[in-house]
Protein backbone atom coordinates (compact mmCIF):
# COMPACT_ATOMS: atom_id res chain seq x y z
CA UNK A 1 0.00 0.00 0.00
CA UNK A 2 1.11 3.31 -0.98
CA UNK A 3 0.93 6.14 1.80
CA UNK A 4 0.34 9.34 0.00
CA UNK A 5 2.58 12.41 0.83
CA UNK A 6 1.42 13.97 3.53
CA UNK A 7 -0.58 11.27 4.96
CA UNK A 8 0.05 8.63 7.27
CA UNK A 9 -0.96 4.49 7.50
CA UNK A 10 -0.83 2.29 10.19
CA UNK A 11 -1.28 -1.53 9.58
CA UNK A 12 -0.70 -5.11 11.16
CA UNK A 13 -0.16 -6.73 7.98
CA UNK A 14 1.08 -6.23 4.64
CA UNK A 15 3.74 -3.87 3.04
CA UNK A 16 3.40 -0.17 3.38
CA UNK A 17 5.39 2.02 0.78
CA UNK A 18 6.49 5.90 0.52
CA UNK A 19 8.30 7.44 -2.27
CA UNK A 20 10.79 9.74 -0.54
CA UNK A 21 12.67 12.49 -1.78
CA UNK A 22 12.98 15.90 -0.09
CA UNK A 23 9.98 14.15 2.68
CA UNK A 24 11.22 12.75 5.25
CA UNK A 25 9.54 8.68 6.02
CA UNK A 26 8.66 7.91 9.28
CA UNK A 27 8.15 4.28 10.45
CA UNK A 28 7.09 3.40 13.64
CA UNK A 29 6.72 -0.16 14.60
CA UNK A 30 5.28 -2.05 17.74
CA UNK A 31 8.02 -4.94 18.59
CA UNK A 32 5.27 -6.55 20.93
CA UNK A 33 1.63 -6.35 19.16
CA UNK A 34 3.30 -6.26 15.76
CA UNK A 35 2.00 -3.60 14.06
CA UNK A 36 3.29 -0.63 12.84
CA UNK A 37 2.45 2.26 10.44
CA UNK A 38 4.24 5.24 7.86
CA UNK A 39 3.96 9.12 7.93
CA UNK A 40 4.79 10.59 4.80
CA UNK A 41 6.23 14.30 6.21
CA UNK A 42 5.96 17.35 2.99
CA UNK A 43 7.49 20.38 5.37
CA UNK A 44 8.85 21.00 8.82
CA UNK A 45 6.34 23.18 10.76
CA UNK A 46 3.19 25.46 9.60
CA UNK A 47 3.62 29.39 9.26
CA UNK A 48 0.37 30.10 9.68
CA UNK A 49 -2.68 28.57 11.32
CA UNK A 50 -3.91 25.23 9.24
CA UNK A 51 -7.01 23.01 8.50
CA UNK A 52 -7.33 19.76 10.62
CA UNK A 53 -6.78 17.62 7.12
CA UNK A 54 -3.24 19.30 7.10
CA UNK A 55 -1.91 18.47 10.46
CA UNK A 56 -0.07 15.28 9.09
CA UNK A 57 1.47 17.46 6.60
CA UNK A 58 4.04 18.77 8.87
CA UNK A 59 6.75 16.83 11.38
CA UNK A 60 5.58 19.52 14.08
CA UNK A 61 2.25 18.30 14.31
CA UNK A 62 2.06 15.17 12.59
CA UNK A 63 4.59 13.18 14.32
CA UNK A 64 2.99 13.75 17.59
CA UNK A 65 -0.42 12.66 15.93
CA UNK A 66 1.16 9.67 14.49
CA UNK A 67 2.47 8.81 17.76
CA UNK A 68 -1.41 9.36 19.51
CA UNK A 69 -2.49 7.05 16.96
CA UNK A 70 0.04 4.48 17.54
CA UNK A 71 -0.49 4.79 21.48
CA UNK A 72 -4.75 4.23 20.28
CA UNK A 73 -4.10 0.95 19.01
CA UNK A 74 -2.06 -0.30 21.95
CA UNK A 75 1.34 0.41 21.45
CA UNK A 76 3.30 1.49 24.59
CA UNK A 77 6.29 3.94 24.05
CA UNK A 78 8.93 1.53 25.33
CA UNK A 79 7.63 -0.94 22.52
CA UNK A 80 8.31 1.32 19.39
CA UNK A 81 11.33 1.27 17.23
CA UNK A 82 11.80 3.95 14.56
CA UNK A 83 12.43 3.97 10.82
CA UNK A 84 13.83 6.92 9.23
CA UNK A 85 14.52 7.73 5.38
CA UNK A 86 14.51 11.13 2.96
CA UNK A 87 14.85 14.64 3.39
CA UNK A 88 17.25 14.65 0.55
CA UNK A 89 18.41 18.02 -1.38
CA UNK A 90 17.77 16.13 -5.08
CA UNK A 91 20.00 17.68 -7.34
CA UNK A 92 21.45 20.83 -5.73
CA UNK A 93 22.31 23.35 -8.05
CA UNK A 94 22.10 26.79 -7.21
CA UNK A 95 22.53 28.91 -3.88
CA UNK A 96 18.48 29.11 -3.76
CA UNK A 97 17.82 25.73 -3.09
CA UNK A 98 20.64 25.14 -0.62
CA UNK A 99 18.25 28.21 1.07
CA UNK A 100 15.20 25.79 0.73
CA UNK A 101 16.84 22.53 1.90
CA UNK A 102 13.80 21.95 4.13
CA UNK A 103 13.83 18.16 3.75
CA UNK A 104 17.09 18.54 6.06
CA UNK A 105 15.13 21.07 8.49
CA UNK A 106 11.86 18.27 8.04
CA UNK A 107 14.79 15.31 9.35
CA UNK A 108 16.24 17.73 12.24
CA UNK A 109 12.71 17.97 13.47
CA UNK A 110 11.97 13.73 13.06
CA UNK A 111 15.18 13.41 15.05
CA UNK A 112 14.92 15.59 17.95
CA UNK A 113 11.12 14.32 18.28
CA UNK A 114 12.51 10.63 18.51
CA UNK A 115 14.92 11.86 20.81
CA UNK A 116 12.04 13.94 22.79
CA UNK A 117 9.72 10.33 23.04
CA UNK A 118 12.66 7.95 23.63
CA UNK A 119 11.82 6.10 20.44
CA UNK A 120 15.29 4.53 19.43
CA UNK A 121 15.76 4.81 15.93
CA UNK A 122 16.41 1.04 14.00
CA UNK A 123 17.41 2.83 10.78
CA UNK A 124 18.24 5.83 9.12
CA UNK A 125 18.74 6.78 6.21
CA UNK A 126 18.45 10.42 5.08
CA UNK A 127 19.79 13.47 3.63
CA UNK A 128 22.10 12.71 0.24
CA UNK A 129 20.86 14.51 -3.12
CA UNK A 130 18.49 10.87 -4.47
CA UNK A 131 15.00 9.60 -4.35
CA UNK A 132 14.44 6.63 -2.56
CA UNK A 133 11.54 3.91 -1.86
CA UNK A 134 10.88 3.34 1.97
CA UNK A 135 9.15 -0.08 2.11
CA UNK A 136 7.90 -1.50 5.89
CA UNK A 137 7.04 -4.89 6.54
CA UNK A 138 3.88 -4.10 9.48
CA UNK A 139 3.92 -8.06 9.59
CA UNK A 140 8.02 -8.41 10.68
CA UNK A 141 8.92 -4.72 11.63
CA UNK A 142 11.74 -4.95 8.90
CA UNK A 143 12.13 -1.56 7.07
CA UNK A 144 13.37 -1.75 3.90
CA UNK A 145 15.60 1.76 1.81
CA UNK A 146 15.90 1.68 -1.30
CA UNK A 147 16.11 3.17 -4.90
CA UNK A 148 12.48 3.97 -6.06
CA UNK A 149 14.19 1.70 -9.57
CA UNK A 150 16.38 -1.11 -8.68
CA UNK A 151 19.57 -0.14 -10.30
CA UNK A 152 19.64 -2.00 -13.71
CA UNK A 153 22.99 -2.26 -15.46
CA UNK A 154 22.92 0.80 -17.71
CA UNK A 155 23.24 -0.29 -21.42
CA UNK A 156 23.86 1.92 -24.74
CA UNK A 157 20.19 2.59 -25.53
CA UNK A 158 19.53 2.63 -28.96
CA UNK A 159 18.25 6.06 -30.37
CA UNK A 160 14.73 5.90 -31.94
CA UNK A 161 13.92 8.61 -33.60
CA UNK A 162 10.35 9.56 -33.77
CA UNK A 163 9.17 10.68 -36.98
CA UNK A 164 6.19 13.74 -37.16
CA UNK A 165 3.91 10.92 -38.65
CA UNK A 166 4.17 8.71 -35.56
CA UNK A 167 3.34 11.26 -33.45
CA UNK A 168 0.41 12.44 -35.13
CA UNK A 169 -1.14 8.99 -35.25
CA UNK A 170 -0.30 8.20 -31.58
CA UNK A 171 -2.12 11.47 -31.29
CA UNK A 172 -5.26 10.18 -33.34
CA UNK A 173 -5.22 7.39 -30.66
CA UNK A 174 -5.53 9.47 -27.63
CA UNK A 175 -8.81 10.38 -25.84
CA UNK A 176 -9.91 13.60 -27.90
CA UNK A 177 -10.53 16.81 -26.05
CA UNK A 178 -14.42 16.46 -26.38
CA UNK A 179 -16.25 19.12 -28.02
CA UNK A 180 -17.83 20.05 -24.43
CA UNK A 181 -14.70 21.38 -23.21
CA UNK A 182 -14.77 24.06 -25.87
CA UNK A 183 -17.84 25.19 -25.87
CA UNK A 184 -18.01 25.70 -22.39
CA UNK A 185 -14.64 27.82 -22.34
CA UNK A 186 -16.29 29.77 -25.71
CA UNK A 187 -19.05 30.46 -23.26
CA UNK A 188 -16.84 31.79 -20.68
CA UNK A 189 -15.39 34.24 -22.53
CA UNK A 190 -19.24 35.69 -23.05
CA UNK A 191 -19.33 38.11 -20.36
CA UNK A 192 -23.33 38.21 -20.92
CA UNK A 193 -23.53 34.15 -20.93
CA UNK A 194 -26.31 32.76 -19.34
CA UNK A 195 -24.61 30.71 -16.45
CA UNK A 196 -27.50 27.87 -17.15
CA UNK A 197 -26.20 27.26 -20.46
CA UNK A 198 -22.95 26.22 -19.43
CA UNK A 199 -24.36 24.04 -16.96
CA UNK A 200 -27.04 22.33 -19.61
CA UNK A 201 -23.82 21.63 -21.71
CA UNK A 202 -21.83 19.92 -18.93
CA UNK A 203 -24.71 17.59 -18.56
CA UNK A 204 -25.41 16.94 -22.82
CA UNK A 205 -22.37 14.51 -21.56
CA UNK A 206 -23.05 12.03 -18.51
CA UNK A 207 -19.51 10.79 -18.18
CA UNK A 208 -18.16 13.90 -18.05
CA UNK A 209 -20.99 15.22 -15.58
CA UNK A 210 -20.20 12.22 -13.01
CA UNK A 211 -16.58 12.80 -13.12
CA UNK A 212 -16.75 17.12 -12.73
CA UNK A 213 -18.99 16.24 -9.61
CA UNK A 214 -16.66 13.81 -8.57
CA UNK A 215 -13.82 16.17 -8.37
CA UNK A 216 -16.17 18.91 -6.86
CA UNK A 217 -16.39 17.06 -3.74
CA UNK A 218 -12.52 15.82 -3.68
CA UNK A 219 -10.63 17.11 -0.49
CA UNK A 220 -8.82 19.41 -2.51
CA UNK A 221 -11.35 21.58 -3.27
CA UNK A 222 -12.73 21.73 0.47
CA UNK A 223 -15.94 22.42 -0.35
CA UNK A 224 -17.72 21.79 3.36
CA UNK A 225 -21.09 21.01 1.98
CA UNK A 226 -21.72 17.91 -0.24
CA UNK A 227 -21.93 18.99 -4.22
CA UNK A 228 -24.61 16.83 -5.67
CA UNK A 229 -25.48 18.50 -9.33
CA UNK A 230 -23.73 20.48 -12.12
CA UNK A 231 -26.37 23.65 -10.71
CA UNK A 232 -25.15 23.38 -7.64
CA UNK A 233 -21.17 23.09 -8.57
CA UNK A 234 -21.77 26.66 -10.56
CA UNK A 235 -23.73 27.97 -7.74
CA UNK A 236 -20.90 27.05 -4.79
CA UNK A 237 -17.74 27.68 -7.00
CA UNK A 238 -18.02 29.67 -9.94
CA UNK A 239 -17.87 29.19 -13.41
CA UNK A 240 -14.33 29.92 -13.64
CA UNK A 241 -13.83 27.14 -11.32
CA UNK A 242 -16.11 24.84 -12.87
CA UNK A 243 -14.41 24.79 -16.08
CA UNK A 244 -10.92 24.16 -14.23
CA UNK A 245 -12.62 21.19 -13.47
CA UNK A 246 -14.02 20.34 -16.59
CA UNK A 247 -10.68 20.70 -17.81
CA UNK A 248 -9.25 18.39 -14.94
CA UNK A 249 -11.86 15.44 -15.88
CA UNK A 250 -10.36 15.82 -19.21
CA UNK A 251 -6.79 15.35 -17.99
CA UNK A 252 -6.82 12.62 -15.89
CA UNK A 253 -8.65 10.23 -18.85
CA UNK A 254 -5.72 11.23 -21.08
CA UNK A 255 -2.42 11.16 -18.20
CA UNK A 256 -4.40 7.84 -16.52
CA UNK A 257 -4.59 6.14 -20.12
CA UNK A 258 -0.83 5.71 -19.83
CA UNK A 259 0.78 3.01 -17.16
CA UNK A 260 4.36 1.87 -16.94
CA UNK A 261 5.80 4.01 -18.78
CA UNK A 262 6.57 7.93 -17.30
CA UNK A 263 4.95 7.12 -14.35
CA UNK A 264 6.04 5.20 -11.78
CA UNK A 265 2.99 4.51 -9.30
CA UNK A 266 -0.78 4.25 -10.49
CA UNK A 267 -2.10 7.65 -11.95
CA UNK A 268 1.59 9.35 -11.55
CA UNK A 269 1.50 11.67 -14.17
CA UNK A 270 -1.64 12.78 -13.64
CA UNK A 271 -1.00 13.74 -9.63
CA UNK A 272 2.53 15.26 -10.65
CA UNK A 273 0.27 17.42 -13.38
CA UNK A 274 -2.83 17.96 -10.99
CA UNK A 275 0.02 19.60 -8.09
CA UNK A 276 1.66 21.66 -10.83
CA UNK A 277 -1.56 22.96 -11.61
CA UNK A 278 -2.23 24.29 -7.92
CA UNK A 279 0.84 25.50 -7.18
CA UNK A 280 0.92 27.14 -10.28
CA UNK A 281 -2.40 29.07 -9.71
CA UNK A 282 -1.14 29.78 -6.30
CA UNK A 283 1.98 31.03 -6.89
CA UNK A 284 0.07 33.13 -9.82
CA UNK A 285 -1.98 34.91 -7.14
CA UNK A 286 1.35 35.89 -5.09
CA UNK A 287 2.94 37.37 -7.57
CA UNK A 288 0.31 39.17 -8.81
CA UNK A 289 -0.82 37.24 -12.59
CA UNK A 290 -4.09 38.56 -13.14
CA UNK A 291 -4.85 35.41 -14.47
CA UNK A 292 -4.18 32.64 -12.05
CA UNK A 293 -7.35 30.41 -14.22
CA UNK A 294 -4.91 29.92 -16.85
CA UNK A 295 -1.89 29.38 -14.89
CA UNK A 296 -4.28 26.36 -13.43
CA UNK A 297 -5.05 24.96 -17.02
CA UNK A 298 -0.98 25.88 -18.32
CA UNK A 299 0.65 23.31 -14.98
CA UNK A 300 -2.42 20.48 -15.84
CA UNK A 301 -1.40 20.10 -19.03
CA UNK A 302 2.39 21.49 -19.28
CA UNK A 303 3.44 17.41 -19.44
CA UNK A 304 0.84 16.40 -21.84
CA UNK A 305 3.79 15.58 -24.41
CA UNK A 306 4.34 12.84 -22.75
CA UNK A 307 1.26 10.99 -23.14
CA UNK A 308 2.56 10.94 -27.34
CA UNK A 309 5.83 9.43 -25.89
CA UNK A 310 4.92 7.27 -23.23
CA UNK A 311 5.00 4.13 -25.06
CA UNK A 312 8.74 4.75 -26.38
CA UNK A 313 9.61 5.21 -22.65
CA UNK A 314 7.83 2.26 -21.45
CA UNK A 315 10.34 -0.28 -23.46
CA UNK A 316 13.52 1.95 -21.58
CA UNK A 317 11.71 2.82 -18.31
CA UNK A 318 14.44 1.38 -15.59
CA UNK A 319 17.11 2.43 -18.04
CA UNK A 320 16.01 5.98 -18.95
CA UNK A 321 15.22 6.40 -15.06
CA UNK A 322 18.92 5.73 -14.02
CA UNK A 323 20.48 8.00 -17.00
CA UNK A 324 18.71 11.05 -15.59
CA UNK A 325 20.07 10.33 -12.37
CA UNK A 326 23.46 9.12 -13.10
CA UNK A 327 24.03 11.66 -15.91
CA UNK A 328 22.58 14.31 -13.78
CA UNK A 329 20.28 15.71 -16.81
CA UNK A 330 17.45 17.34 -17.53
CA UNK A 331 14.74 14.47 -18.61
CA UNK A 332 13.95 16.32 -21.83
CA UNK A 333 17.70 16.86 -22.55
CA UNK A 334 17.77 12.75 -22.67
CA UNK A 335 14.70 12.47 -24.72
CA UNK A 336 15.64 14.80 -27.37
CA UNK A 337 18.90 12.73 -27.60
CA UNK A 338 17.00 9.75 -27.94
CA UNK A 339 13.85 10.42 -29.63
CA UNK A 340 14.97 12.82 -31.54
CA UNK A 341 11.96 14.99 -29.81
CA UNK A 342 11.51 15.58 -26.22
CA UNK A 343 7.68 15.91 -24.65
CA UNK A 344 7.70 19.99 -25.00
CA UNK A 345 7.86 19.92 -28.10
CA UNK A 346 5.31 16.58 -28.88
CA UNK A 347 3.10 18.31 -26.44
CA UNK A 348 3.22 21.37 -28.78
CA UNK A 349 2.28 19.33 -31.63
CA UNK A 350 -0.50 17.82 -29.75
CA UNK A 351 -2.04 21.09 -28.73
CA UNK A 352 -1.85 22.40 -32.58
CA UNK A 353 -3.72 19.41 -33.29
CA UNK A 354 -6.40 20.51 -30.58
CA UNK A 355 -5.93 24.20 -31.78
CA UNK A 356 -5.50 25.17 -28.25
CA UNK A 357 -3.79 29.15 -27.26
CA UNK A 358 -0.57 30.23 -27.93
CA UNK A 359 -0.44 31.08 -24.23
CA UNK A 360 -1.21 27.46 -23.13
CA UNK A 361 1.08 26.62 -25.74
CA UNK A 362 4.21 28.57 -24.97
CA UNK A 363 3.99 26.95 -21.05
CA UNK A 364 4.17 23.37 -22.98
CA UNK A 365 6.70 24.10 -24.83
CA UNK A 366 9.27 26.09 -22.61
CA UNK A 367 8.58 24.47 -19.42
CA UNK A 368 11.56 23.15 -19.34
CA UNK A 369 13.62 25.86 -20.51
CA UNK A 370 12.08 29.53 -19.27
CA UNK A 371 14.75 31.55 -20.53
CA UNK A 372 14.30 30.72 -24.22
CA UNK A 373 10.31 31.95 -23.97
CA UNK A 374 9.77 35.30 -25.90
CA UNK A 375 6.00 35.40 -25.24
CA UNK A 376 4.04 34.68 -21.71
CA UNK A 377 7.12 34.81 -20.14
CA UNK A 378 5.48 35.06 -16.75
CA UNK A 379 3.59 32.48 -17.20
CA UNK A 380 6.03 30.17 -18.19
CA UNK A 381 8.35 30.59 -15.44
CA UNK A 382 5.43 29.96 -12.82
CA UNK A 383 4.89 26.64 -14.63
CA UNK A 384 8.40 25.90 -14.64
CA UNK A 385 8.75 27.07 -10.73
CA UNK A 386 5.91 24.99 -9.89
CA UNK A 387 6.83 22.34 -12.16
CA UNK A 388 10.66 21.72 -10.19
CA UNK A 389 8.78 22.08 -6.35
CA UNK A 390 6.48 19.52 -7.87
CA UNK A 391 9.32 17.01 -8.68
CA UNK A 392 11.17 17.76 -5.49
CA UNK A 393 8.51 16.93 -2.94
CA UNK A 394 6.59 14.38 -5.29
CA UNK A 395 8.98 11.73 -5.86
CA UNK A 396 7.84 8.13 -7.19
CA UNK A 397 5.05 9.21 -9.52
CA UNK A 398 6.43 10.01 -12.60
CA UNK A 399 10.51 10.16 -14.30
CA UNK A 400 10.64 13.36 -14.37
CA UNK A 401 13.59 16.20 -13.92
CA UNK A 402 13.65 19.70 -14.28
CA UNK A 403 16.85 21.86 -13.97
CA UNK A 404 16.20 23.68 -11.26
CA UNK A 405 19.53 26.23 -12.69
CA UNK A 406 16.79 28.99 -13.82
CA UNK A 407 15.22 28.82 -10.61
CA UNK A 408 17.15 32.08 -9.35
CA UNK A 409 16.10 34.14 -12.38
CA UNK A 410 12.27 33.44 -12.46
CA UNK A 411 12.22 33.71 -9.02
CA UNK A 412 13.27 37.42 -9.72
CA UNK A 413 11.50 37.83 -12.21
CA UNK A 414 8.09 36.93 -10.53
CA UNK A 415 9.23 38.53 -7.64
CA UNK A 416 8.61 35.54 -5.34
CA UNK A 417 10.70 35.15 -2.26
CA UNK A 418 11.55 31.35 -1.10
CA UNK A 419 9.54 31.88 1.79
CA UNK A 420 6.60 32.57 -0.05
CA UNK A 421 7.00 29.50 -2.32
CA UNK A 422 7.58 27.61 1.47
CA UNK A 423 4.38 28.80 2.06
CA UNK A 424 2.02 27.46 -0.45
CA UNK A 425 3.53 23.80 -0.86
CA UNK A 426 0.79 22.19 0.85
CA UNK A 427 -1.52 22.29 -1.76
CA UNK A 428 0.60 19.86 -3.59
CA UNK A 429 -0.33 17.02 -1.28
CA UNK A 430 -4.08 17.77 -1.60
CA UNK A 431 -4.35 16.15 -5.06
CA UNK A 432 -4.49 12.82 -3.67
Amino acid sequence: MIVPTGDMIIENKGLLKAYLASCVGLGLYDTKNQFGGILHILLPEPVCDIPDSHVTYYARTGIPLFIEAMKTRGTRMEDMIAFIAGGALVNPLTPHEMNLNIGHKTLEITLAAMKRYGIPIKMLEASGVNPFCMILNTDKGTCVIEPIITRTEIKKVSETHISLEQITAIIDQLIPVPQTTFSIAHMLSDENVNITSIANEIKKDQVLSATVLRLCNSSYLGISRRIASIDQAIVYLGSKTLIQMVITAQAEKIYQSSENGYSLSRGGMYHHALATARLSERLAKICGYNEPDIAYTAGLLHDIGKVVLDQYIADIQPMFYRLIHDKNEDSSMLERSIFGIDHCHAGLVLTERWNLPDIIKDAILFHHSPASAKDNKNLVNLVYLADVFTDKFLSGLEIEKTSSAGMKESMHLLRLKPQQIYEQLSVIADVF
